[in-house]
C-alpha cells in the first residue's frame, strides 16, 4: 500500500509542478457584526523563524508576473527575502509539537512517527531527516480515529506535497480543546522543513481543506474533495470563542502572541481602523486538487511627502475587484512576508525620500539603503485612517554590505502588507464580519 500511495504521490507532484497554479477571488458573506476588541483569555505566544514559507511560495511568482495566459509558474528569480514563519504549540491526544501558523491554509496536520521522507525533484526515497522536521512525529493516540475510505493530500506551488490519512482527534490550541476535530496525518512527504515544527496549523476556510473521498490520491480533485471544518472554525462553532482570531508581532525580539475569540493582552492606540476583506485563492491548474492556499486582501493607500498627489488604483489584471478611490489599491495581508510591497510609484518615490535615498539594486530586484540613513515618514491608510511604520521598520539589516529597505517595488501586481507592517499594529481577522480590523503600535 505504501508504495502504491508513494508512486501516486509522486505522479502528482510533478503534474502540479509543470501545470502551475491559477488565482480566483471572492467576498466571504458576513454572519456576525463585527465583534468587539476584547482581551481574550485563550492566547499563545510564538516565535519567529526565517525560513522559506509557504505564502512567499505564490506570492514570488504573482510579485514576479511568471504569468502565461493567467497560468503562474516558477518566477525563476531568486527572492530578495524568503519569508518567515510562526511557531507554537498543539496538543494532539496528549502529544504536544511544534507548528507552523498558518492564515493561508486551512489544513491542521502533523507528520506520522515513521513517515517516508522523498526528494521533490527526483522522486527518490530520501531519509526522514531530509524532509527537516522538528521531531520524529506523532503517535496517533488512544483519541484518534481514522475516518475511512479518506485520504489527505496537499501539493504546494513549489511541487512540496503531503500525503496520507484523514481522522478525528483531540486537539488543543491555545487552552481550547476540539474533542473531534478532523486532521491530517502524513505517512509521505516531499518537504522543505524548517527543522523545528512537525506540522501545520491551518486558520483559512473549510472550501480549501484537503480530505478527499477514496485511497488513491491519483483520483484526487474538485468531484472528490470532503471539506470540512478546521480547527479555528470548530472553536467558534461549539461557541467556545467569538469568529476572529488576532496577531501581535513583536518588534525586535521575534515573538509575538495569537490571540483566539478576541486580542491579545497588548498595548495599542488609536486609530482603528475596519476593511472588508477578498479572499485571493491559489487553485492548482492540473485540477488534482482544489484550492491549494489562500489570502486576505484589502483595499489601501500610502501615506508619504507627495502622496497627496499620487494615483494608484490601475487594473492589476488579477481577479480582485478594483478599489472604489483611485488613491487605494488592493494589498495582500500576509503574516509570511517580511517587507513592505507597494505599487512601483509608491516604491521609488518613498526610497527616494531615505537620506541618504535607497538604490535600486537590478541585480538583486531590491531596493537598498545605508544602515546610518534617516528613514522618511511613511504610513499605510485604510479605511480614511493612518498607520504610520516606526523608523525602525522601515530599514533591515541584511548581513553585511547595505541594509535593505523595508518598502519593495511590487510591481503591476497588488501590494503585500508584510512584517514591516504588522509590526505597527494589532491585525484581527474578524471571521464573522468578513472584515480585518487594525489598531495602532507603532511605539511599545
Amino acid at each position: 500500500m505504501r508504495s502504491s500511495l508513494l508512486l501516486s504521490a509522486l505522479l502528482a507532484a510533478f503534474v502540479s509542478s509543470e501545470a502551475g497554479f491559477r488565482l480566483s477571488s471572492y467576498k466571504p458573506e458576513a454572519f456576525k457584526d463585527a465583534s468587539p476588541l476584547t482581551v481574550s483569555s485563550h492566547v499563545v505566544s510564538f516565535t519567529k523563524h526565517n525560513s522559506v514559507s509557504t505564502s512567499q511560495r505564490y506570492l514570488q511568482s504573482i510579485i514576479g508576473r511568471s504569468e502565461v495566459n493567467g497560468v503562474f509558474g516558477d518566477a525563476n528569480v531568486q527572492p530578495v527575502e524568503d519569508g518567515q514563519v510562526f511557531l507554537t504549540h498543539v496538543t494532539f491526544g496528549t502529544e504536544t509539537f511544534k507548528a507552523v501558523i498558518d492564515t493561508g491554509s486551512s489544513d491542521t496536520w502533523l507528520a506520522e512517527k515513521g513517515f517516508q521522507c522523498f526528494n521533490v525533484t527526483t522522486g527518490a526515497t530520501v531519509p526522514e531527516a531530509d524532509c527537516a522536521f522538528g521531531s520524529k512525529g506523532y503517535t496517533p493516540s488512544s483519541t484518534f480515529s481514522q475516518i475511512p475510505d479518506e485520504n489527505f493530500n496537499i501539493t504546494y506551488a513549489d511541487g512540496e506535497m503531503l500525503i496520507g490519512i484523514v481522522g478525528t482527534e483531540k486537539v488543543t490550541l491555545a487552552g481550547i480543546t476540539v474533542d473531534n476535530q478532523e486532521v491530517g496525518v502524513v505517512k509521505l512527504a516531499g518537504w522543505f522543513g524548517d527543522g523545528i515544527s512537525t506540522g501545520l496549523i491551518g486558520l483559512a476556510f473549510p472550501s480549501i481543506t484537503s480530505a478527499y473521498a477514496g485511497n488513491n490520491p491519483a483520483t484526487d480533485g474538485p468531484d472528490t474533495q470532503l471539506p470540512y471544518n478546521p480547527v479555528f472554525f470548530n472553536m467558534f462553532e461549539e461557541g467556545n470563542v467569538a469568529p476572529l482570531f488576532s496577531l501581535a508581532i513583536d518588534r525586535g525580539n521575534a515573538t509575538g502572541q495569537l490571540a483566539i475569540g478576541g486580542i491579545p493582552d497588548v498595548s495599542y492606540s488609536e486609530p482603528i481602523a475596519i476593511a472588508f476583506f477578498q479572499v485571493l485563492t491559489a487553485v492548482d491548474e492540473s485540477n488534482s486538487t482544489t484550492g491549494q492556499y489562500q489570502f486576505y486582501s484589502i483595499d489601501a493607500g500610502f501615506s508619504f511627502a507627495g502622496s497627496e498627489n499620487t494615483r494608484y488604483a490601475e487594473e492589476s489584471g488579477l481577479p480582485l475587484a478594483r478599489p472604489a478611490s483611485d488613491a487605494e489599491s488592493v494589498v495582500i495581508v500576509d503574516s509570511g512576508t517580511t517587507l513592505l510591497y507597494a505599487p512601483t510609484k509608491v516604491a521609488y518615490a518613498v526610497n527616494a525620500q531615505f537620506n541618504p535615498p535607497a538604490f535600486f539594486d537590478k541585480s538583486q530586484g531590491a531596493f537598498f539603503v545605508d544602515c546610518d540613513a534617516t528613514a522618511p515618514a511613511f504610513g499605510v491608510v485604510i479605511g480614511g485612517a493612518t498607520f504610520n511604520i516606526n523608523p525602525l521598520d522601515l530599514i533591515l539589516y541584511n548581513g553585511g554590505g547595505p541594509c535593505l529597505s523595508g518598502i519593495q517595488d511590487a510591481g503591476d501586481s497588488f501590494g503585500i502588507l508584510g512584517d514591516v507592517f504588522l509590526k505597527n499594529v494589532l491585525a484581527v481577522y474578524d471571521v464573522g464580519a468578513s472584515a480585518m480590523v487594525f489598531a495602532a503600535r507603532e511605539n511599545y
